[in-house]
């Protein structure tokens, strides 16, 4: 899923040049928070974890994060991307309300929080795609940003703070679509999810973490990625309307590296498999297995004097 900051991914709508421009304005900074949304998710969820107390931890947290990877547009997609990125990044450890805490998502409520089981709200984002960069989506609309929001029960299989964790995490979100000009409901997903991981590797403060997990969404996510309609049959497309049901397993395997208290490195691999999908007959799904890799960064330069609790 491709992000472009470039005058060719914003074309100019009728009206005023100050509408253009903050139409403009509006999206980029739009994309970034999504661009948040989706990276600090799952790679500052690292950072977050290494002790299931928050006692001697900053409040708050303000730093710079930086991504680059090569990603498919989309799942089960015959092409992939190299994306990018830099962006300002909070963290915020309230009694409810968190902000690139924890393997949860960037933002989130903790409603419970027990020994061995917690539920939240969580939200997620998912970058846009031109199709005119993507063959087999030639002449078909663009896909637009997506983002989610929906509870998650996190099940705590091993909590062994500063050695190992083990999580079953229950995720349900209502998923959304957006171009800035109206916001269109794409359905729902499930993905349930096991994520483990290790501290101390080596002595060295190198940890490990996994996660692996299938997902499910109904017709009208289905249809987003995979329906061709009527106008857009061509010889090699013809027609498909999806069905909901399986869309995929993601497989995800990270190492990451804290050199001080204040600078974090990642580097890891995604596997998203395919096999056997409710909807691989259609003509835009190419790709059994999709491989992901990427690489990142958190350099945290403000931080609060006060602590959480």
């Amino acid at each position: 899923l491709v992000m472009k900051y470039s005058s060719d991914l914003y074309p100019v709508r009728n009206g005023s040049m100050a509408d253009d421009i903050l139409r403009s304005s509006m999206q980029r900074l739009t994309g970034m928070l999504l661009l948040f949304l989706l990276a600090s998710g799952e790679l500052l969820a690292d950072a977050k974890e290494e002790k299931s107390s928050h006692i001697g931890k900053p409040l708050w947290e303000l730093g710079l994060g930086g991504f680059t990877g090569y990603l498919p547009h989309y799942p089960a997609a015959g092409e992939s991307s190299m994306r990018y990125f830099a962006a300002p990044i909070p963290i915020y450890r309230g009694k409810i309300l968190r902000v690139g805490e924890e393997n949860r998502g960037a933002v989130s409520g903790r409603f419970i929080d027990k020994k061995r089981y917690e539920f939240d709200i969580t939200l997620s984002a998912a970058f846009p795609v031109k199709s005119g960069s993507n063959d087999a989506r030639e002449g078909m609309p663009d896909l637009d940003y997506l983002f989610g929001i929906g509870p998650q029960f996190i099940l705590k299989l091993i909590d062994e703070p500063g050695h190992r964790n083990l999580n079953l995490n229950l995720q349900a979100r209502a998923v959304y679509s957006t171009d800035f000009s109206s916001v269109n409901s794409q359905g729902y997903v499930f993905n349930p999810k096991l994520r483990y991981s290790r501290e101390n590797l080596t002595g060295i403060d190198l940890k490990f973490s996994s996660s692996v997990g299938p997902i499910f969404a109904t017709e009208d996510l289905m249809d987003y990625f995979y329906e061709v309609q009527p106008e857009f049959i061509t010889p090699k497309r013809p027609a498909f309307d999806a069905d909901a049901g399986y869309l995929g397993t993601n497989l995800t395997f990270a190492v990451s590296k804290r050199f001080n208290n204040r600078f974090r490195l990642w580097v890891g691999t995604r596997f998203g498999i395919h096999n056997g999908a409710t909807n691989d007959d259609s003509p835009l799904f190419k790709d059994e297995i999709n491989t992901s890799v990427f690489m990142a960064f958190f350099w945290s330069i403000f931080k609060s004097e006060k602590p959480a609790r």
